[in-house]
């Protein structure tokens, strides 16, 4: 059997479809996909990254969290590992994503080779780890809590943006 040639242009449209079964998308679609993903390779380096970065190392430095999550007694500790624990959840899949299906695997589009509930439940998981996190560390910082942990979450987002995989 011969392979089949997609057009680009139903490429991009596959990409961008609202079709509600991505994974119902025969192999040598997704193999199309995968093709016209690695061309769009480009750099996410630039400036807003380079920022983000420096202001979570400042957040990190300067609120003094290796010291307070050890030792600081104002932690709210049940909180602090229930955070832990979903914001790991998080961590795990993303692993998962960029580590086995990217590296592994060799998938460049995650959507079309993991499971549908994958997404969502990461999602839900980072969410309620943030606001467990910053339930934990109000009494430490107060009003201080929310952007302290943005900017150590947004420096480690884009930490991991400029990963090769």
């Amino acid at each position: 059997m011969t392979p089949q040639i997609i057009d680009e242009s139903d490429v991009r449209r596959r990409i961008i479809s609202d079709d509600p079964d991505i994974n119902a998308i025969p192999d040598h679609e997704r193999e199309a996909i995968d093709r016209y993903l690695e061309q769009q390779n480009k750099t996410n380096l630039n400036a807003s990254t380079i920022v983000w970065m420096i202001l979570g190392i400042m957040a990190f430095t300067f609120s003094d969290f290796p010291t307070v999550v050890a030792s600081d007694p104002r932690v709210n500790g049940p909180y602090l590992r229930a955070g832990g624990l979903f914001v790991g959840v998080n961590i795990i899949i993303g692993i998962y994503f960029v580590l086995y299906l990217s590296y592994v695997r060799g998938y460049k589009d995650w959507s079309a080779h993991a499971h549908p509930a994958a997404i969502p439940i990461a999602t839900l998981c980072g969410c309620i780890g943030i606001v467990l996190l910053n339930i934990a560390f109000w009494p430490v910082w107060g009003m201080f809590t929310l952007p302290i942990l943005f900017c150590m979450g947004m420096g480690m987002f884009m930490l991991a943006s400029l990963s090769p995989f």
